[in-house]
């Protein structure tokens, strides 16, 4: 029996990172040759959970909100919590889910068995999330067993920039789970775009109300929907409001049944300003629909075949977003096109070959 344990934040989040670890865990735990645990580092008692786990998940949580300051700044403490659950738990491998815990996993990995893998999540280049993300990026790949990177150019980056750790970096996309596929067909009249993700400043939704400011005048059938919250909220409907575009450009908030929503959409636009894997792309291949995105690094050009399945925007252009968007709007022949287009990409991101890159790195490192 091997024992995996994933390290992160928690599920109470609407997070990229909570949720494909929620998908890998869940498919994980159907395999009756792995034992599957989580670490979840902070939870609150009265808040939901976003992305539920399977039964055979088994939970451990460090710490309760609201925690003092003192509590939270006890890094020695947490690293003797997780140290002792590895060890009373008997775990094989533990899985750092981004930068923030890579230097929690690797000391509480220190003499003991437990075998450390450290899970990058985000661009590399990108380090304002928080304050040492690139020590805790540097500490790792120097001490870590394996690091495993989503995109190719981020393992190309890596490679690069700590050459002497090189064979450490594997390179393993974020897989499409089945449940994401809710649409068997692709609705070729509908006229409402779609964009998913946290309100906050790296999905750039400013830029979006923006962009739609200068499109949905001219087409009034259309209406373009936000799904996600966060701290901009407040910020965001103020600038909708500004722009005049009440009932067309709306902030539709969390829901947990957005996998069946993504059937009542046109084509799906991003403006992020910089991702790590951004998964909402595939799950819109995954439910046929076109994708627009600035070319950002790492991500978007993996997913998006320029004029293909897509458009890839110079991420300095306004004007070229504008211009896909409303080519789009147009061109209903061009939509079931890029619809079909989609569909055969999503293939790339097939669950069941990524599972096995995972299953063949932890055999790897246990020498199985």
């Amino acid at each position: 029996m091997m024992k995996i344990c994933f390290l992160l934040g928690g599920f109470q989040g609407n997070g990229g990172i909570g949720r494909v670890t929620s998908i890998l865990t869940n498919e994980f735990s159907k395999d009756a040759g792995i034992e599957i645990h989580v670490i979840c580092y902070l939870y609150e008692k009265n808040k939901p959970v976003l992305y539920e786990l399977q039964p055979g998940v088994q939970m451990h949580w460090l710490y309760e909100l609201p925690i003092s300051m003192t509590q939270a700044i006890l890094f020695k403490h947490a690293i003797k919590k997780v140290k002792t659950i590895l060890m009373v738990e008997n775990i094989d491998i533990l899985i750092a889910c981004g930068a923030l815990y890579f230097p929690l996993a690797i000391r509480a990995c220190e003499r003991i068995k437990t075998k450390c893998v450290c899970w990058e999540h985000t661009n590399p280049l990108i380090s304002s999330d928080y304050k040492f993300q690139n020590l805790c990026r540097g500490y790792a790949i120097k001490r870590c067993d394996k690091f495993v990177v989503l995109t190719k150019s981020a393992q190309k980056y890596y490679e690069t920039a700590f050459s002497k750790y090189k064979d450490k970096v594997v390179q393993i996309y974020n897989p499409i789970n089945e449940s994401v596929k809710q649409s068997d067909r692709y609705d070729e009249s509908s006229t409402k775009i779609i964009s998913v993700g946290r309100l906050s400043y790296p999905k750039n939704f400013e830029r979006l109300i923006n962009i739609a400011a200068q499109i949905l005048p001219d087409y009034p059938e259309w209406s373009w929907d936000i799904y996600g919250e966060g701290e901009l909220r407040n910020n965001l409907e103020k600038l909708i409001f500004e722009r005049r575009l009440e009932e067309r450009v709306i902030l539709k908030g969390q829901v947990k049944n957005l996998y069946q929503l993504y059937g009542q959409y046109a084509f799906m636009v991003m403006t992020s300003r910089y991702e790590g894997f951004p998964m909402v792309l595939i799950e819109g291949l995954a439910n046929r629909l076109p994708l627009i995105s600035f070319d950002i690094q790492t991500g978007p050009d993996e997913i998006i075949i320029n004029e293909k399945n897509g458009y890839l925007i110079n991420e300095k252009s306004d004007a070229e977003m504008v211009s896909a968007i409303r080519n789009l709007i147009l061109n209903r022949e061009l939509r079931i096109k890029m619809s079909e287009s989609s569909w055969n990409t999503a293939s790339k991101f097939d669950m069941k070959e990524l599972l096995l890159k995972w299953r063949i790195l932890w055999k790897d490192l246990l020498n199985m």
